[in-house]
């Protein structure tokens, strides 16, 4: 039957290394959270110090006491290291050069105590069998040697490090911050205090108990702990409210995108509109007659739904660009993409003598995208290309797109005007920048944000003889 002692300490480690496989996935993750590091580092060492601990409860000599006492001063250190960094790197209010004089001081105690003979700081003359938790466990008796007040002096300034850094934060005036520095300091503070307190007074022999450190030490990971979940959680919340924010701009734009084009869409629904009713005239003409031609009134009504047709395939397009929707991902073929943006801007082009290029291969593989956030990237640049050659003397926008690799889909839109101005050439891109006289200067920078959201890259270069060019990858859908 396992004793309560072997329970307990076996908790502790399972616990310390559980959390410690925790922080250890979330910093691969997310390689910038090196806080999250530094925290897997002391849970690895807590679970270590559980270890040894056991281990010297359960000596029977003081040579044996003596040796596993040799190993806990390299945990102490790497105990040290994590929290020195963890303390540093999350709540960055520290005074480094303290830290680093605890890291400094500690590796002289642990070399001398592993590379020196066992109890190098702290001769253990004998092993006494004290009553712990319903059974017995050695408790050290021995004399104090000179690296031990080096320890001692590592574990005080350990404790001073600590504390300096979260004085800052208690006097601060926000509240978030002052809550930290209560909450998660005043818990570190605290607990580095207990396991640091307990193991001196058993030393220096003012306790006669075995040497607990690992308890403390865990409750003050479950503090942190608590700390880097809700930061995580305060995390994920703020991307989702950039995600939502980011969809509403989106909206924004596109709805004036097509305010732009309301003149051209407005005709190119007149046209089968149009069409309609001059058929549907002529129709009515022809059934007064007492032998109407039925042949010919079979290819009006043709006429007449193909016309219907159109008109609601325009109204679709429109409707599906003005619903505000998130991005949802799907295989999406790229040359009737295209052929879809350029259908609602070519009566605005022809209206402007702009000519409008298609040079989307048939057997392009499919992208994974949003069809209408990527329809929203290609009209804008349309859109922009038609604006830019309005007042040159070659008129011309065309759309091409080739394989960049076995991955990726390149997407280019040139235009034949003027070119990007130098000065405006590095900021194209950032928000509320536009040459449009009446531009809201958004529609660029939400094309970027929502191409980079499809895994692919948009950037703007001036071509070698006029005009610019627009280019953006997009990743290839699974299936091609």
């Amino acid at each position: 039957m396992d004793s309560t002692l072997f329970i307990a300490w076996t908790m502790v480690a399972a616990a310390s290394l559980t959390l410690a496989v925790v922080h250890a996935l979330v910093w691969l993750l997310d390689r910038r959270r090196v806080d999250n590091l530094a925290f897997c580092v002391l849970a690895v060492s807590v679970a270590a110090i559980a270890r040894i601990e056991y281990g010297m409860m359960r000596a029977a000599t003081p040579q044996e006491y003596a040796e596993w006492l040799r190993w806990i001063h390299v945990a102490l250190f790497f105990v040290a290291l994590g929290l020195v960094l963890f303390v540093r790197l999350h709540f960055g209010s520290a005074r480094m050069w303290l830290g680093w004089t605890v890291i400094a001081l500690r590796g002289v105690v642990t070399l001398s105590n592993v590379l020196g003979p066992a109890g190098a700081s702290w001769a253990v003359l004998r092993v006494d069998q004290m009553p712990l938790f319903g059974e017995y466990a050695a408790s050290g008796v021995g004399a104090v040697r000179p690296v031990q007040w080096l320890a001692t002096m590592t574990s005080i300034l350990l404790f001073i490090y600590v504390l300096d850094a979260f004085v800052p934060l208690w006097r601060n005036p926000d509240r978030e911050v002052r809550r930290r520095a209560t909450v998660v300091g005043g818990g570190i503070v605290a607990f580095v205090l207990i396991a640091t307190i307990q193991p001196q007074l058993v030393i220096w022999g003012v306790l006669h108990m075995p040497i607990m450190v690992s308890p403390a030490f865990l409750l003050m990971l479950g503090v942190m702990t608590y700390e880097l979940c809700r930061d995580i959680v305060r995390s994920a919340g703020i991307e989702q409210e950039a995600r939502r924010l980011r969809d509403d701009l989106a909206h924004i734009a596109r709805v004036s995108t097509l305010s732009e084009l309301s003149g051209s869409l407005a005709h190119e629904l007149n046209q089968p509109l149009g069409a309609i009713l001059r058929n549907a005239e002529a129709a009515q003409l022809m059934l007064e007659h007492k032998a109407p031609d039925l042949a010919e009134l079979r290819a009006i009504m043709s006429d007449i739904r193909s016309d219907d047709q159109r008109a609601g395939a325009i109204i679709e397009r429109m409707r599906a660009l003005l619903k505000r929707n998130s991005i949802e991902l799907h295989d999406v073929p790229l040359q009737p993409l295209a052929r879809e943006v350029l259908a609602l801007v070519h009566t605005d082009a022809a209206a402007r003598r702009v000519t409008l290029d298609l040079a989307v291969p048939e057997d392009l593989p499919p992208v994974a995208g949003d069809r209408v956030q990527l329809s929203q990237v290609l009209l804008n640049l349309l859109v922009n290309g038609i604006d830019a050659v309005s007042e040159s003397s070659r008129r011309r926008v065309a759309i091409a797109a080739r394989r960049a690799d076995e991955r990726t889909i390149e997407v280019a839109v040139a235009d034949s005007g003027h070119g990007i101005a130098p000065a405006i050439l590095p900021r194209v891109f950032e928000p509320f920048v536009t040459t449009k006289a009446k531009g809201l200067g958004i529609g660029l920078a939400v094309s970027r944000t929502i191409i980079e959201a499809h895994g692919g890259r948009l950037w703007a270069q001036n071509n070698l003889d006029s005009g610019a060019t627009f280019r953006f990858t997009l990743p290839v859908a699974a299936g091609g």
